[in-house]
């Protein structure tokens, strides 16, 4: 028989059965993933865990990885170069391994990474499988039957052994099976039918059997150093030893067994115990692997691995189980549970529970239906009871009441009945008791909701409503009456009232004749749904906004909502437990509050029928154990029980996104404790998850940013956490718990710092300040400078008056002075003259010209301030000018000028007037003081300069001596004025011989 017919045939083995099995069952929470969940596919490969606790998969078209809440793709990157039918193997020093076709890589957990480690022969195109870790040598089995060792240090290769088994490089369909333990550095192989048991130390085959034509491929496990394990196809209550000592097998008998043939059976250690499963289902077995003790089953007591055989079971880092199944996914197993019962016919729309009456005496458990009528379980959660519907009914009925009579019976309460139905003590029969009304028909009748409202042994009072019935148990009669017109849905017993609600009032009752004893105004509810009271007598009021807790006034205490903690407001029913705790059913599990108002909350994943309860849904048994009703059944269990497990919770950030782009290409997230952003990278997203003992979901997940939020946050289903942040320093914490805890110390932080624009930098802005202030100092300084220059201007103008009147003066001297001198010569000449003949005449004209010539002199003067600037030509026209006026005054003396001047020279204006006033003033000298016959004037172009030469043949004088003696106007006017003008002045004069002026320009 060939590999290929074998697994068809084991294929046909796979049964869908869901029997509930023989043995003793222990309730687990069990997942279950496939591509409804984001599975790359249903067949899966082999799985593994890494040292964060994340599921790899490996899969014939890809690998994930897996948080226990999100599938991710892993792709083929730099290091890992191929992703189809991969094998993974974590060596003992928590690095991942992942053989695929290319090789070998290694998972760097800390950069979120890959690297190859071994390359393997292209030409095999199937990945080498792993055998194990012996020694600190990780081996592994190749398709050309070498087998490989490597260093779990170093990772190199440090053996390489060609076995001598069959090649199975060509054949596309077939693999040898490697046994899934090494003991005393020993492996099994199946090969061809045929088991090898090799030494991996000694690298060579020690014994093999004889062809064994009926072996399974699927399961191989040494039993110690010479016997190993298998099963085949001819045995479906047992399992197969090979001794390769003796060369012989066994049959090893499993008792408990069921008669399907065995297609798939793993063994392994869990929690001190030998776990054993056949095809679909797993049980705990003893030391010798033939007693079933117990079977494990999930919460509707259905095998854990549903109708799927397990391939592969792989245990996490916190001792939860993974089952690796066909064709059906994955089936998570959680190792820690809860001791929750669960009452169901197996179909949800059957089990919409409306009450429930626990007779643990009668071994029965009574649970009403909506729809389904009266199912009845004894305590072994099992069905012994249906009645769907009553006598001369045709559709389901909705029984919301049951009642235990003193005698043993049980009164049956149906919404739309105007009767109230006995069921006998043996459960045989049916009767109907009347009920006796004042109402209408169109008003009476049982309503939807009910409750038990107070019972002793004559009578109960049953409250459906906006009616209260009183059932008399001896007269086997029921009274039918209304308290109220508006909806209402509950009702409590306290002290000698009965108090409802309805119409935002609380209504106080007599429970005697249930006549109206007040009304007390209780707003702000939503609808009540429940009532309950402790042993202090203080109520709780149960409705859509939370638990009101009350005195008999009505005065509200304490109200608990979500702001309190809770997880849910609507609260569907209540009840105290032994030790004095309030246990409340909502629409998201269970609560448990205790005395410091904290709370516990349970969902379905701890073991509950569902999430959604119902209304008044709820009873106490004698012995305490507590009954909640829901939309799938009843759940049941005793509160002394339900009590916390250790768990070291693992809270690992699993991605961090920074304008919605991955923050960290280079680094896992996980390992990212520090942020620097700049202020344009400031929207931060967080995912984050728990790895504990129980599920992701199950954990109350809370955050918050210190320098935003100042109280935690709680985070519901694990959504991503999003912040925008502006410039400043922040602390991202995160805390999970199975409960909200208000001081709860931070499990993960990640310190963050939001780096501002440069212009809200501190040295910016100090900068910014220190330039304001220079700013503000330099509008100061440059106002009082302003100031200061406007005063220096006033005084420089001050001064150029006073220079400019200085100027005038001696242009005055210079020039007027001397024609006034002319003047005054020929007055006293005029004066001296007695005679009216022609010499006076002549004197009298001489005056009219020298007047004449003072005005031409202001005229000149004038000219010099009527231009910004002349040219040299234009000032030696000038000296002509001036020169030839003084040949009239002083015939007997000889004038000449002579020379060129730069054609190109510029002199401004009072530069110019310099230049002819000291020519003038030289003159004038001259003519007064020299006695000179001659006085000539030479004007030249020297290299770009100008220069003027006054010369005369007078008596001369000593310069110095007359300067420092004298101090006349006239040399020190001409001496100030070619300092001004900045022109070369030099004067040569001996007594004697006359006098040399020179000026160069």
């Amino acid at each position: 028989m060939t590999n290929l017919k074998i697994i068809l045939l084991l294929f046909l083995f796979e049964g869908n059965g869901l029997r509930l099995p023989a043995q003793d069952i222990e309730r687990f929470n069990t997942f279950s993933y496939n591509v409804n969940e984001g599975l790359l596919q249903s067949t899966i490969w082999d799985i593994a865990f890494d040292k964060n606790n994340f599921c790899w998969i490996s899969f014939p078209n890809g690998i994930q990885k897996f948080d226990g809440k999100k599938f991710t793709t892993v792709p083929v990157q730099a290091g890992l170069p191929d992703d189809k039918l991969s094998y993974f193997f974590r060596c003992s020093n928590d690095e991942l391994l992942i053989s695929h076709q290319q090789g070998i890589s290694r998972y760097d957990i800390n950069n979120n990474s890959f690297t190859q480690m071994y390359i393997s022969d292209i030409s095999a195109k199937k990945p080498a499988q792993f055998i194990g870790e012996d020694d600190g040598i990780v081996y592994i089995y190749s398709a050309n039957a070498t087998i490989t060792g490597i260093d779990c240090q170093t990772y190199k290769i440090v053996s390489e052994t060609k076995t001598g088994f069959p090649e199975y490089v060509s054949n596309a369909g077939y693999q040898p099976k490697i046994s899934d333990n090494i003991i005393n550095h020993r492996v099994t192989l199946i090969i061809n039918f045929t088991l090898y048991l090799w030494d991996l130390k000694n690298k060579k085959l020690l014994r093999q059997s004889a062809p064994l034509p009926d072996i399974t491929p699927f399961f191989l496990k040494l039993k110690n150093e010479n016997e190993v394990l298998y099963n085949d196809l001819k045995m479906n209550n047992a399992l197969r030893l090979y001794n390769f000592t003796t060369l012989t097998e066994r049959v090893l008998p499993v008792k408990g067994k069921d008669d399907r043939p065995i297609g798939r059976c793993t063994i392994f250690p869990w929690q001190n115990k030998i776990m054993l499963s056949f095809n679909n289902r797993l049980y705990e077995t003893d030391s010798t692997l033939q007693i079933l003790k117990t079977e494990l089953v999930n919460f509707k007591n259905v095998p854990v691995a549903g109708s799927q055989s397990i391939t592969r079971v792989k245990e996490d880092n916190f001792g939860n189980l993974y089952l690796q199944t066909v064709s059906g996914g994955l089936k998570k197993i959680i190792r820690n549970n809860y001791p929750f019962k669960y009452y169901s016919t197996g179909k949800a729309e059957d089990n919409f529970v409306l009450t429930i009456l626990p007779d643990k005496v009668n071994n029965r458990i009574f649970a009403g239906t909506s729809g389904n009528g009266l199912l009845v379980f004894d305590t072994m959660q099992r069905l012994v009871k249906h009645i769907k519907t009553l006598p001369g009914q045709s559709l389901p009925s909705i029984i919301n009441a049951v009642v235990k009579t003193a005698k043993g019976s049980y009164f049956l309460f149906a919404t739309g009945e105007r009767r109230i139905w006995e069921l006998s003590k043996d459960l045989l029969q049916l009767k109907s008791i009347p009920i006796s009304t004042s109402l209408p028909q169109n008003k009476s009748g049982i309503s939807y909701f009910a409750n038990l409202v107070f019972q002793n042994d004559k009578e109960a009072v049953v409250q459906t409503q906006n009616k209260l019935f009183r059932i008399n148990f001896s007269a086997n009669m029921a009274t039918e009456h209304i308290i109220t017109n508006s909806y209402t849905m509950s009702g409590l017993l306290f002290d000698s009232s009965i108090i409802t609600h309805a119409d935002d009032e609380l209504i106080f009752l007599s429970a005697g004749d249930f006549n109206e004893l007040k009304r007390i105004s209780f707003k702000n509810t939503g609808y009540v749904r429940c009532f309950a009271k402790d042993k202090q007598n203080v109520i709780y009021v149960g409705s859509n906004k939370g638990i009101f807790k009350i005195d008999s006034n009505g005065t509200i205490l304490q109200h608990l909502d979500k702001k309190s903690g809770l997880a849910d407001e609507c609260i569907y029913a209540m009840v105290f437990d032994e030790d004095g705790f309030l246990w409340c059913s909502t629409n998201k599990g269970i609560l448990k509050i205790n005395a410091d108002n904290s709370f516990h909350q349970f969902k379905k994943e701890d073991g509950l029928q569902e999430n959604e309860f119902n209304t008044n849904a709820v009873a106490k048994a004698e012995d305490g154990e507590l009954f909640f009703g829901g939309v799938n059944g009843v759940s049941s269990f005793y509160s002394s029980a339900i009590k916390g497990f250790e768990e070291k919770i693992s809270l690992i950030i699993t991605e961090i996104k920074v304008n919605n782009e991955a923050a960290f290409t280079d680094t896992a997230a996980w390992r990212i404790d520090k942020i620097d952003l700049p202020y344009n990278k400031n929207s931060l997203a967080f995912d984050f998850i728990a790895m504990a003992n129980n599920n992701p979901d199950q954990y109350i997940y809370q955050y918050r940013m210190k320098g935003v939020d100042n109280e935690w946050i709680q985070n519901n289903s694990l959504q991503t956490v999003r912040y925008y942040l502006p410039p400043g320093n922040y602390v991202f914490q995160v805390f999970a718990s199975r409960s909200f805890d208000t001081n709860a110390s931070a499990m993960k932080e990640i310190h963050i710092k939001i780096h501002p624009p440069f212009w809200k930098t501190w040295w910016f802005l100090t900068g910014l300040l220190f330039l304001f202030i220079t700013i503000i100092a330099y509008s100061i300084n440059r106002y009082n400078r302003t100031r200061y220059q406007r005063k220096l201007r006033f005084f420089e103008t001050e001064n150029k008056m006073r220079i400019e009147r200085e100027r005038i003066s001696r242009d005055l001297h210079d020039n007027i002075g001397t024609y006034a001198n002319a003047v005054l010569y020929n007055a006293e000449l005029l004066g001296d003259e007695n005679n009216d003949g022609g010499r006076r005449n002549e004197l009298i004209r001489d005056l009219g010209f020298a007047s004449k010539d003072i005005i031409t002199s202001l005229r000149e003067t004038v000219w010099a301030l009527k231009q910004e600037n002349y040219s040299a030509e234009d000032c030696l026209v000038r000296i002509r000018n001036f020169i030839q006026l003084f040949t009239r005054h002083y015939p007997h003396i000889k004038f000449k000028v002579e020379g060129d001047v730069p054609k190109e020279k510029i002199l401004q204006y009072n530069k110019a007037l310099h230049l002819v006033r000291i020519v003038q003033e030289a003159v004038s000298n001259a003519t007064r003081h020299a006695d000179a016959k001659n006085i000539s004037i030479f004007s030249s172009a020297e290299n770009g300069h100008w220069k003027l030469i006054v010369i005369d043949d007078g008596i001369g004088f000593d310069y110095k001596e007359k300067k420092e003696l004298l101090k006349g106007n006239g040399l020190n006017n001409m001496s100030q004025r070619a300092v001004d003008a900045g022109l070369v002045f030099t004067i040569n004069s001996i007594k004697g011989t006359g006098s040399v002026i020179t000026i160069i320009f």
